[in-house]
C-alpha cells in the first residue's frame, strides 16, 4: 500500500493521478487525498495551509489504511511531493511502522527555501511577508484569510516565483481547466502572464452564463479553477499567514531521526526546494538513497523527467518490499 499526498496548496487532479495511475498498473494499492481545507477535503476557511493539520492528515490517513482488511499494515510506504514530500519525512519519524518513504522535490529547509524565494523577487517576498503578518493578525479576530498565489511570477506576491513556477504549476492541471472570469479578465490584459500559463488552462468567456467560481478561493483574483467536467475546484491561492511559519519548518532535519529506508528525488535545478540543501540533510545517511533529475521544480511531474521518475520510485519500492513490481510502467 502507497499512501499519496501533494504539495503546496495542490490538489490530487494536478497530476497526483497520474503517478498513482502506475503504481496501481504496477500492482501496487494506492490511496490518494487532499489536505484539509484544499480540493475535495472539507475545512473551513477555504485554501487555508497549516503545517501541523496537514501532518494529521497523514496520519489520519495512515490510521485509515491500517482499518482495511487487505492491507499488510507492516507494508505501508508513503509517498510526497514538494511540500508533502517534506511532510513525509517528519511523519517517518514520529511512525515507526512506515515500511518506505519517497519524496520527490521535496520541502527539506524552509530558511534555505525563503533565501531561495527572496532572490526571485525581493520586493515581492516584501510584500508577501508583510501580507502575512496582517493575514495573522487578521486571523486573531476572525477576519476572512488574505490570499495570495501560491505560483506566480517574480513581482507577485507569490509563494513559489522562480521563473518556472507559473508555467509549471498551471501545467500540472488537466487539459481544458478552466480559469474564472474575474481572473481571465485580468490576464487579458496581461498578456506577458498570460502568455506563461499552461495551454491546458482554457480562459471563461468574460460574458459568459457560467462563472466556474465556488466558495473556493472567491475572493481571490489570482486563479480559481475548475476541472474541464466540473469534477474539482481548486485556486492558485493560500492564506498569506503561511509565510511566518514557513522558516521554521525544517523536516529535512528528521532524517537523522529515523532509519526507514527513503528515496529522495531531488530536482537539481529546483528554486522552490533547493537541491544542495535537501542533499546535505542526507549525507552520510544509510538509509537515504538520492536520486538527481535534471531539472526544475515542476518539471518532474511531467514529460521525460515524470517516466525515469515513476521508474526510479517504481525500482527502490519493489526493491524495499522485495516485490517483482512492472517498473517499466
Amino acid at each position: 500500500m502507497v499512501i499519496m499526498g501533494h504539495g503546496l496548496g495542490a490538489v490530487r487532479q494536478m497530476r497526483l493521478d497520474a503517478y498513482a495511475e502506475r503504481f496501481t498498473a504496477a500492482g501496487w494499492s494506492v490511496l490518494v487525498f487532499d489536505y484539509r481545507h484544499l480540493g475535495a477535503s472539507d475545512g473551513y476557511p477555504r485554501q487555508l495551509l497549516d503545517i501541523g493539520k496537514q501532518r494529521a492528515d497523514w496520519h489520519a490517513a495512515l490510521a485509515f489504511v491500517r482499518t482495511l482488511p487487505d492491507v499488510d499494515v507492516d507494508r505501508i510506504a508513503l509517498w510526497g511531493s514538494s511540500f508533502g514530500g517534506g511532510h513525509v519525512l517528519q511523519v517517518a519519524s514520529e511512525d515507526s511502522r512506515i515500511a518506505a518513504v519517497v519524496a520527490q522535490c521535496p520541502f527539506t529547509d524552509g530558511p534555505a527555501s525563503l533565501r531561495s524565494r527572496i532572490r526571485t523577487g525581493p520586493l515581492s517576498a516584501i510584500a508577501l511577508t508583510a501580507a502575512g503578518v496582517f493575514d495573522t493578525v487578521g486571523s486573531w479576530f476572525g477576519a476572512k484569510p488574505i490570499l495570495l498565489p501560491m505560483a506566480g511570477t517574480s513581482w507577485m506576491p507569490a509563494f513559489v516565483a522562480s521563473p518556472d513556477a507559473l508555467a509549471g504549476a498551471s501545467a500540472l492541471l488537466p487539459a481544458g481547466t478552466r480559469l474564472s472570469r474575474r481572473t481571465s479578465a485580468l490576464l487579458t490584459r496581461l498578456p506577458s502572464v498570460r502568455a506563461q500559463v499552461s495551454k491546458n488552462i482554457e480562459l471563461t468567456e468574460i460574458d459568459g452564463r457560467e462563472e466556474p467560481v465556488t466558495v473556493v478561493g472567491r475572493d481571490s483574483i489570482w486563479g480559481v479553477l475548475r476541472g474541464p467536467a466540473g469534477e474539482f475546484d481548486a485556486a492558485n491561492a493560500l492564506a498569506a499567514r503561511l509565510v511566518l511559519h514557513l522558516p521554521l519548518y525544517r523536516p529535512g532535519r528528521a532524517l537523522t531521526r529515523f532509519s526507514t529506508p527513503t528515496l529522495l528525488c531531488v530536482c537539481d535545478n529546483d528554486a522552490a526546494a533547493p537541491a544542495k540543501t535537501t542533499k546535505r540533510h542526507a549525507r552520510g545517511l544509510a538509509h537515504v538513497h538520492v536520486q538527481n533529475y535534471p531539472c526544475d521544480h515542476f518539471d518532474i511531474y511531467v514529460g521525460q523527467h515524470f517516466e525515469r521518475a515513476v521508474r526510479d520510485q517504481l525500482y527502490f519500492l519493489a526493491t524495499q518490499f522485495d516485490y517483482t513490481a512492472d517498473t517499466t510502467q
